[in-house]
């Protein structure tokens, strides 16, 4: 697995990554093969630098997707990145300020809110960060995704196939939190998805981690 910036939910689970924080400061980002899955920790874009970097490697995260890879890009700000300027022309995403605690599954039988743990509205309830509701930064257009869940009409959780790959985008935070079987379930679904079967980081498969 891929990662910009320290998740302290992945260490709390003992997750191996490899965290990419440094070498995308120096405006580098090198995306391996054996690795399919590249997740932007929640805020990244709050670091200008970082952000900017990751609009210079646009076709490099494209290309991983196109190859099979997950890119994963929970909530960011909207005054620092609103649009998501490294999606390929064919996808779009705008995120706003509204924050709620309403929401609602659509796609009840996705496996995100069936496997290993079965998942409904009343699961997501709680879920929060220094006092915020569970949508932070609500994602206020799209293009090109299926939404998985919405708050208030808008999206919450989306994804969209690219190539042999996919883009997960999310208005909520789960690297911020501590929730065992919440957290369980969203790792596990990408980590299926990717199939990762390289002896390097992430050897230890997701669906398998003991959660406490």
């Amino acid at each position: 697995m891929l990662l910009l910036i320290l998740l302290t939910t992945l260490d709390e689970f003992k997750v191996e990554y490899d965290d990419l924080t440094k070498a995308l400061e120096g405006g580098e980002l090198p995306l391996k093969a054996e690795n399919r899955i590249f997740l932007i920790g929640s805020m990244t874009t709050n670091n200008a630098g970082l952000h900017q970097n990751l609009d210079k490697n646009a076709k490099a995260i494209q290309d991983f997707v196109v190859n099979g890879g997950v890119v994963w890009e929970p909530t960011q700000a909207d005054q620092n990145e609103a649009k998501v300027d490294w999606l390929p022309p064919e996808l779009s995403c705008v995120r706003s300020d509204r924050d709620s605690a309403d929401f609602k599954i659509l796609e009840a039988e996705h496996r995100l809110f069936n496997e290993p743990n079965r998942m409904n509205e009343n699961t997501f309830k709680g879920w929060g960060h220094q006092g915020w509701p569970t949508v932070w930064e609500v994602i206020a257009s799209q293009t090109g995704f299926d939404v998985m869940m919405e708050s208030l009409g808008q999206p919450v959780i989306m994804e969209a196939e690219f190539g042999k790959g996919k883009f997960l985008m999310m208005a909520i935070a789960p690297d911020k939190y501590y929730i065992a079987g919440n957290v369980e379930n969203l790792l596990n679904y990408v980590e299926e998805f990717a199939a990762v079967e390289a002896d390097g980081k992430l050897t230890t498969r997701w669906a398998n981690l003991k959660m406490w």
